[in-house]
């Protein structure tokens, strides 16, 4: 005797309705998602191998001497701190790269945290006698930090 079992609807689901509504406002796309992981990915780029790093590094330094800015220019790093501005540069232009392809909220709402604690540390440097040349980085942290703010907010609606 050979017992068939056909299938049933009750267990084959569409995932788009397995999804509660809320949850699915998550993978909403934020307008500005995706602008701000290109800006993200033009500034990073060139940290993400020690080589290239080492140039912006030297570009910041010149710059820093050239406008005669007050506060200590970007130090001349070793082949250690170029290892690791080299992994931040790469884990920062992966991370971009993820949400050109994917500016969905979830991603866009960690990026938005993750560029207040970027500006918290740009500002905290600054108090410690950083060169003012991060103040240019500053800014775009925190004007694509409330623009991706308020596109989260919206698509979360």
């Amino acid at each position: 005797m050979t017992v068939r079992i056909a299938p049933s609807s009750s267990l084959v689901s569409d995932p788009a309705t397995s999804i509660p509504p809320a949850s699915r406002r998550w993978e909403e796309p934020v307008p500005l998602g995706r602008a701000g992981a290109i800006y993200d990915l033009i500034v990073t780029v060139g940290f993400a191998t020690p080589w290239t790093a080492a140039v912006v590094l030297e570009l910041q330094r010149a710059a820093h001497a050239a406008l005669g800015l007050p506060g200590s220019p970007t130090p001349v790093f070793g082949p250690l701190e170029l290892m690791f501005t080299a992994m931040m540069g790469t884990a920062v232009t992966m991370w971009a790269l993820a949400r050109i392809l994917h500016p969905v909220a979830s991603l866009i709402a960690i990026d938005t945290g993750g560029r207040v604690a970027f500006s918290a540390w740009m500002v905290t440097a600054l108090v410690g006698g950083a060169s003012p040349v991060i103040v240019m980085f500053l800014a775009f942290e925190v004007l694509w930090g409330v623009l991706q703010g308020i596109g989260v907010f919206r698509a979360l609606r």
